[in-house]
């Protein structure tokens, strides 16, 4: 079935100005029927012609996921590229600089589990909620050490 604007047989026509209505055709019917506009045609020919329409939430549901594709395919450039970068710089740092990378990358990682488990009143939630800020408490811990230790690296040695 073909659907002009929509697929590659619809990209050779002008297709639809949007795509609020479109005209969707049987390649197999009789040639007579693949021109809608030809007031010479009869009724039953007509019939291997539909016109489909979408709704406004099939619209948005159409732009919500032709967006979200594209904004996927960027973002996994932009992510590879910043990966990239990131084990370049990597490289260069040295092992306790690495230990923070990586502590505060968990941090994150545990206030977005954190996030995701707001408004979740049931008690498996509360224990997961309690072990996450347990799990917080020991990373921060564990930075604050390494900050510490880094600062002492650091200061001129007297």
């Amino acid at each position: 079935m073909n659907v002009n604007g929509i697929n590659a047989f619809g990209a050779q026509s002008l297709g639809p100005q949007s795509l609020s209505s479109v005209d969707v055709r049987d390649p197999n019917a009789p040639e007579a029927a693949q021109n809608p506009n030809d007031p010479n045609q009869s009724e039953q020919t007509l019939s291997s012609s539909d016109r489909v329409s979408l709704s406004e939430a099939g619209k948005q549901a159409l732009a919500d996921a032709t967006g979200k594709a594209l904004h996927n395919s960027e973002a996994a450039k932009t992510d590879k590229a910043r990966k990239t970068e990131e084990a370049e710089d990597d490289e260069n740092l040295s092992e306790i600089d690495k230990k923070i990378k990586e502590l505060k990358q968990k941090l994150e990682e545990l206030q977005l589990e954190l996030q995701a488990l707001q408004g979740d009143d049931s008690e498996a939630a509360e224990l997961e909620r309690k072990q996450i800020q347990d799990q917080i408490a020991i990373t921060t811990n564990q930075l604050m050490a390494l900050l510490k230790a880094k600062e002492k690296q650091v200061q001129p040695r007297e």
